[in-house]
């Protein structure tokens, strides 16, 4: 028997199955120019990935690429998960080239970190729209210092940050150094703290634990910004783009039709092969973990 009269229906008893409607920039893109007098400043807090709290943090490698008519595309490097990738190979030719052209060529193939982590918008007077907001918070090598020396300080206690009861809010700074976004007055708070809640931190209990997940259930998905293995179309883009920086008749065959490269011969591959184990056995070499990282990635607007 239905749990509701058939000859009497209510507008919301026939499931439509309409579209729900979806927030597609859940990006959190700050940036000192649209800060006060130059300086952006937020507070915000980092939280476990309700889908897999283990990898809250996301971190891949990835090249930015642009042909020969100036469109770029970012791609995700496999150096990401430990696999050799194409482009550090043409990087190390490149790099270790006796011309200056080649070695000057070789920069616009140069790896770079980019991580996304799930943040919750406390305070935000430059976008108070967001407060109390989740978005996924995307940034480079310099806040992840800054993660890394809470996790595992050289003095007192580490703090778990990503801790719902026992975490640290992070005071965002941002002013410019020059044409780039810094980083270096942003810190965690000097106290723990339980995340905010409408104002009043959580606590912990049913009531407050329940509240925390029903957010958490509708925040915004890490899973679009986990490493990707190329499909067929970044690899043909892949593939035009590395045409450009190599001579005539050098095959991209072995390279570029598959994730992994496949083993050949000493004698034929000993250069490519010294390039790719010293893109994965030396992996800071060829990563940009500079100040302008993240003004690099938020201004490609992707």
């Amino acid at each position: 028997m239905a749990e509701f009269d058939i000859f009497n229906l209510s507008v919301s008893d026939v499931e439509t199955h309409e579209a729900k409607s979806t927030r597609t920039d859940v990006l959190y893109k700050p940036s000192a120019d649209q800060g006060k007098d130059g300086t952006y400043k937020a507070l915000v807090r980092f939280v476990p990935n309700p889908e897999n709290p283990r990898n809250s943090l996301v971190k891949k490698y990835v090249h930015w690429l642009t042909d020969a008519s100036g469109n770029g595309r970012l791609v995700d490097s496999p150096s990401s998960v430990g696999e050799s990738c194409p482009i550090a190979e043409v990087f190390f030719k490149l790099r270790n080239s006796d011309s200056a052209v080649d070695r000057k060529m070789s920069e616009k193939l140069k790896r770079r970190e980019q991580y996304y982590s799930l943040i919750k918008v406390i305070k935000d007077p430059q976008n108070p729209e967001l407060e109390g907001t989740y978005l996924i918070y995307k940034f480079g090598y310099k806040i992840k210092e800054k993660i890394d020396a809470e996790l595992k300080p050289n003095f007192g206690e580490p703090t778990q940050v990503f801790d719902l009861f026992a975490g640290k809010n992070f005071e965002l700074v941002i002013t410019r150094q020059g044409e780039y976004n810094n980083y270096d007055t942003s810190k965690f708070s000097s106290s723990n703290s339980a995340i905010d809640l409408s104002g009043t931190p959580a606590e912990r209990t049913k009531e407050g634990m329940a509240v925390i997940k029903e957010e958490l259930d509708n925040a915004p998905s890490l899973e679009p910004y986990q490493y990707k293995v190329w499909d067929g179309d970044a690899r043909d883009f892949v593939n035009g783009i590395l045409r450009q920086y190599l001579n005539p008749g050098d095959s991209l065959d072995s390279v570029v039709s598959k994730p992994a490269v496949k083993a050949v011969p000493k004698k034929t591959a000993a250069p490519v092969a010294e390039a790719v184990a010293e893109s994965v056995s030396t992996p800071t070499s060829s990563v940009d973990s500079s100040d302008d990282l993240d003004s690099f990635l938020n201004d490609l607007d992707i």
